[in-house]
């Protein structure tokens, strides 16, 4: 695993994952609170070597499954920091009893005074076996004005397989930030999405962090909003 400085106290991490037979890579995120404490968003496998990498830069205190389908790898970590609180979007602790959860997501809140989180409600997946609400959080780093976002929105471009560049330009999520076609036919409660939307950019925020896809350097914002502006079929103010 190879740790990148995004920005002061932010770092990411990639590794390979698939999706539906589709390379679509998983991307974790490291905050350094400014008492030295780690938060961990979207672990992916790590071992012991990387254990101490992420040691190197503070204490690990929060690891956090932030939907319902970001936990592949809770349990790795939970394994490397087992005195780090569990976090889990609602519902994760009826997924996944195996894990001993102690924290639950599902209200805004903070860690540290610079790191803000939001449950977003409403955003589901369409598949032809039904529809899957995602349940997740979206957070902001603000002394880096950076949004971290799982599967609510994903920047495919040209660093992906040529498969997946094809996929994503038939589900509309190709070459810019936005959800694609699954969640605007998933999400069917238009109204809570854009409440959920219009606190999300009420954040001051230019850089975006996905889960899938490459890193929004800057005008993320921009991006951020007129995709979903997309997804709900109507311009946001």
């Amino acid at each position: 695993m190879k740790l990148v400085h995004v920005a002061p106290d932010l770092w990411v991490a990639t590794q390979p994952l698939r999706f539906l037979t589709l390379e679509v890579g998983s991307r974790m995120t490291v905050v350094r609170l400014p008492n030295g404490d780690l938060v961990v968003i979207s672990p992916i496998a790590m071992d012991e070597g990387d254990r101490e990498n992420i040691n190197a830069l503070g204490t690990v205190r929060h690891i956090i499954a932030p939907n319902l389908y970001h936990h592949l790898f809770a349990g790795n970590a939970q394994s490397l920091w087992p005195n780090a609180d569990l976090w889990g979007a609602p519902g994760l602790a009826e997924k996944r009893s195996d894990l001993a959860f102690n924290q639950q997501l599902g209200n805004a809140g903070q860690f540290g005074g610079v790191l803000d989180y939001l449950p977003f409600p409403g955003i589901a997946l369409i598949f032809p076996t039904g529809i899957y609400p995602l349940n997740e959080t979206v957070f902001c780093h603000r002394p880096s004005q950076t949004l971290i976002v799982t599967d609510t929105a994903f920047n495919f471009d040209h660093h992906s397989p040529w498969l997946t560049r094809w996929a994503m330009k038939l589900l509309g999520s190709y070459g810019t930030l936005k959800p694609s076609l699954l969640e605007k036919l998933g999400s069917r409660d238009k109204t809570t999405v854009e409440q959920a939307v219009q606190t999300i950019l009420r954040w001051d925020f230019d850089r975006v962090i996905p889960g899938h896809g490459s890193l929004v350097a800057t005008d993320g914002k921009a991006q951020f909003k007129a995709g979903y502006e997309w997804l709900l079929g109507r311009s946001l103010s």
